[in-house]
């Protein structure tokens, strides 16, 4: 359920207008909160607590408090973009659903927001939560760190309440911003995914009429009901409810920590499969309407926590170990070329692989010493001009370093994974590295990535994969701590001809 303590009860639909008691709806805000400007970021404490930035100072950062109140803080750790963020709903004095074996909907939504965060870092998405801690925070700051990070999915995670109605299938219910056609087709697939990773079980389901994919209209304001929908245009967001609190079989279901791993799968392939492929989705209802107000979720009566101590955001990161890359990485950190690239608060995760659009991103800082301009068209079916990263993509093509992954039409494939072989090719178009004689490696034949390999390997920026016989295996993946590596010798802020092996 979306905010405060509320069930639903005496589901009704005026079949006629479409007319739904909102009592029976997830609850939102009362009034319209309009959310403030779309941030630049955010600062993390040592406590947990995720403040939205809304300026950054010499001193310090000018903030949005936990309770939508402006403050100003020093310290934290700063991470200004991710491509996913959860949102675990309820918190504090909100605890949202109960079910009969006292199991809270705020705790459960934090246990399987964990696991499915670590199930995107693992997938080598980069991912942060709204809250990491018990605490209350109103919808509309959730909306504002949304925002403030700019990323490409945003999924605020519930489990509902209320239902009464038996049903074959679980009672799945993901709904999408009435607008957005990305917002709908990630709820699509994300209601897919939820209700067959739950199908396997046998159990006495409940659902109402919201069961699948659905939207709904706040008539008073023309716009989204769901404060948490209305309030992040532009990016696709999505709210789960995976099954019913409410219903006891159901709530022992959810107890089980296996169980909760295997919803925390399902929506990871979600987001996967989102990201990577143009499935539709299915599941969709026609479009809900109400015209009450609904009463929980806003600011009012909620009290700021003590920020604590936000800490020192110290140089460097906590998981990148003494070896090979570390100074490859640091260095690159130090010049800023890797900033909205980390996977979480001061985690770098060097062993993901890297995706085309990281590439670009830190290929263009290192070619242009400068983030790019914005822009406003894209010259990649594939890539939407409001991603905060398609400037980097586009400068890249300008520059002659990419012409994308096809044609007809021009795709740029951003989330696709970068190949050895890719690598080169990248780098060696992006420093104009010379043909070289050949390298000797024994699978390189034939591939259309071969002149630009000899050329990487003569210049001291990368070796082979193995050693007797010679091979640099071009389509296997490159990590983000390789990159880094071979970036930082490009660059000539860490030394060429390496010493250690890309093994």
């Amino acid at each position: 359920m979306i905010t405060t303590g509320s069930r639903r009860r005496g589901l009704a639909i005026l079949a006629a207008t479409l007319l739904l008691s909102t009592a029976a709806l997830l609850p939102a805000a009362a009034q319209y909160y309009p959310p403030g400007p779309p941030g630049n970021g955010v600062v993390i404490s040592d406590d947990g607590l995720v403040l939205p930035v809304r300026e950054i100072r010499d001193d310090g950062y000018v903030v949005t408090t936990t309770c939508w109140n402006e403050g100003t803080v020093t310290g934290g750790t700063y991470i200004s973009h991710v491509e996913v963020v959860i949102d675990p709903g309820h918190g504090g004095s909100e605890t949202g659903a109960v079910g009969s074996n006292g199991l809270t909907e705020k705790a459960l939504n934090l246990d399987v927001s964990e696991l499915l965060i670590e199930e995107l870092r693992d997938r080598g998405f980069n991912a942060m939560m709204t809250r990491t801690t018990d605490v209350r925070i109103p919808i509309v700051v959730r909306a504002e760190i949304a925002r403030a990070l700019k990323p490409d999915v945003f999924i605020s995670l519930h489990h509902n309440g209320g239902a009464t109605a038996r049903s074959e299938l679980p009672g799945t219910e993901t709904y999408h911003q009435i607008e957005g056609a990305n917002s709908k087709r990630l709820a699509g697939i994300l209601f897919e995914e939820l209700q067959g990773a739950f199908s396997q079980y046998d159990v006495a389901w409940r659902k109402t009429v919201f069961q699948g994919a659905s939207s709904v209209l706040r008539v008073e304001v023309q716009d989204d009901l769901y404060g948490i929908l209305q309030y992040t245009p532009g990016i696709a967001t999505v709210i789960t409810e995976a099954a019913y609190l409410s219903t006891p079989a159901e709530a022992r279901l959810l107890a089980d920590p296996e169980v909760q791993k295997v919803e925390a799968v399902a929506i990871a392939d979600g987001i996967e499969r989102y990201l990577t492929t143009t499935d539709p989705g299915s599941g969709f209802n026609p479009m809900f309407s109400t015209s009450r107000k609904l009463s929980a979720g806003g600011p009012g009566g909620c009290r700021d926590p003590e920020l604590g101590d936000l800490g020192v955001d110290e140089p460097g990161f906590d998981d990148v170990p003494e070896g090979a890359h570390r100074a490859g990485i640091e260095t690159l950190r130090n010049e800023g070329i890797l900033a909205g690239t980390e996977c979480g608060p001061d985690l770098f995760c060097p062993t993901q692989r890297i995706k085309r659009w990281m590439m670009a991103v830190w290929l263009v800082r290192a070619l242009d010493g400068a983030d790019p301009a914005p822009v406003t068209e894209s010259r990649f079916a594939d890539a939407s001009a409001d991603r905060w990263w398609m400037p980097y993509v586009e400068r890249l093509a300008e520059l002659g370093v990419t012409s994308g992954c096809a044609t007809s039409p021009a795709r740029f494939c951003p989330y696709g994974l970068v190949t050895r072989g890719e690598m080169a090719s990248f780098l060696a178009r992006a420093f104009v590295l010379p043909s070289s004689l050949t390298s000797g490696f024994t699978d390189t034949a034939g591939s259309v990535h071969a002149d630009a390999i000899d050329a990487v390997v003569a210049a001291g920026l990368t070796r082979g994969c193995w050693v007797l016989p010679p091979r640099y295996c071009p389509g296997a993946n490159t990590t983000k701590g390789q990159m880094a590596t071979r970036l930082a010798r490009a660059l000539d802020l860490v030394p060429r001809d390496p010493i250690y092996g890309d093994r």
